[in-house]
């Protein structure tokens, strides 16, 4: 079997302002790059002091709005002010200035409108920004991908797509609800894209999701897929998140690679693990309310624990062995206060390490 090339990416929006385990720009900002353009020259420098040439070298990615500005007017009053052009992000990436890219992200949060959960929210106006975000989203990484810019992979992680309890006065909507407006939501994109989305699943933090465990989330990109008829949404497994639900992170990206879910990108890091499993709950009939989520710390891949070096590690293993050509493995890591570039440096050498632990042992 083939051995994949492992390409690591730093994304943009981990180089930014961020305060300590803080979402959505609350309290003092203790680190971060305020220019998308300047986090991209580092994550480019970062690549060089790494001796990270050619296909090797690293990546970035972002979200639109946030990292890469919309060219939707109604919406263009949402942009960062340090976000880039996309013209510019382009014309960057080809001219080697900026590092290649791997994925594009429409945000659940930061502006209004998201916080009322975008494609499920009451409001007509929310959920055609929601759309029109996400189709954004998919074309430009479909361009990047055609250009030879890009790897066309494209996030959705829910945020504010969850169960918020705590307004009275707008209480959680119904579970099968949800899950109806949503899968209703997903067809539509990506049949009119023809595009590919990678779910990054989470219990919680800032809302208790929907799609909590990776059983809701395997079973919700099947639904999507048998809609469509073709392999259109797959799972970006985020080690921190596999924590948060109570498993394992090699049970988590096993019982992904099992369902043909795993393709060629994770989000690599590292937290704290939940001492009992949430599905395990929710099968005995626990509220997703009453089910206690830990924060998501996003820790460097490799913090914690022998035990819990060894358990990423072998997750590693796992995906080494599905015979794919290339993996983009992301550090989606929150610097909390530290050098920023030091936080990401450790975590692409334990990734390393890693896998060359994993592939002495196999």
């Amino acid at each position: 079997m083939t051995q994949p090339l492992w390409i690591d990416s730093v994304p943009a929006w981990a180089l930014g302002p961020r305060s300590r385990n803080a979402k959505f720009g609350g309290n003092i900002i203790l680190a971060g790059i305020p220019s998308v353009s300047d986090r991209l020259l580092a994550v480019r420098h970062l690549s060089d002091r790494l001796g990270l040439p050619g296909d090797r070298a690293l990546r970035s990615s972002g979200h639109i709005l946030l990292e890469v500005e919309t060219s939707i007017r109604r919406l263009r009053q949402y942009n960062d002010p340090g976000a880039i052009k996309f013209k510019d992000l382009k014309a960057g990436i080809r001219s080697g200035k900026y590092p290649r890219w791997v994925a594009m992200t429409a945000p659940q949060f930061g502006f209004k409108g998201a916080e009322r959960g975008g494609m499920i929210s009451k409001s007509a106006a929310d959920r055609l920004m929601a759309r029109d975000l996400h189709i954004e989203a998919i074309t430009r990484s479909q361009d990047l991908e055609r250009d030879g810019l890009g790897a066309g992979v494209n996030i959705w992680w829910p945020a504010w797509t969850s169960r918020k309890v705590d307004d009275p006065s707008d209480p959680p909507m119904d579970f099968q609800r949800a899950w109806d407006m949503l899968l209703e939501f997903w067809v539509y994109v990506l049949k009119a894209t023809g595009g590919v989305m990678w779910l990054e699943w989470k219990p919680g933090d800032p809302g208790f999701d929907y799609l909590m465990t990776p059983w809701l989330a395997n079973k919700f990109c099947k639904a999507v897929n048998d809609a469509l008829g073709r392999m259109a949404m797959y799972i970006n497994n985020e080690f921190a998140h596999i924590l948060l639900a109570g498993i394992s992170v090699t049970e988590g990206v096993q019982m992904t690679v099992d369902a043909g879910l795993f393709f060629k990108f994770l989000h690599a890091n590292a937290g704290m693990k939940l001492p009992v499993s949430i599905q395990s709950l929710l099968d005995a009939g626990v509220k997703p309310e009453n089910i206690p989520i830990l924060l998501d710390a996003d820790w460097p891949l490799g913090v914690g624990s022998q035990a819990a070096w060894n358990d990423q590690r072998d997750a590693i293993g796992v995906m080494d062995r599905t015979g794919q050509p290339t993996i983009f493995c992301e550090h989606d890591v929150n610097p909390s206060g530290l050098e920023p570039l030091a936080v990401f440096e450790l975590s692409i050498r334990n990734r390393q390490k890693m896998l060359q632990e994993a592939r002495a042992a196999a």
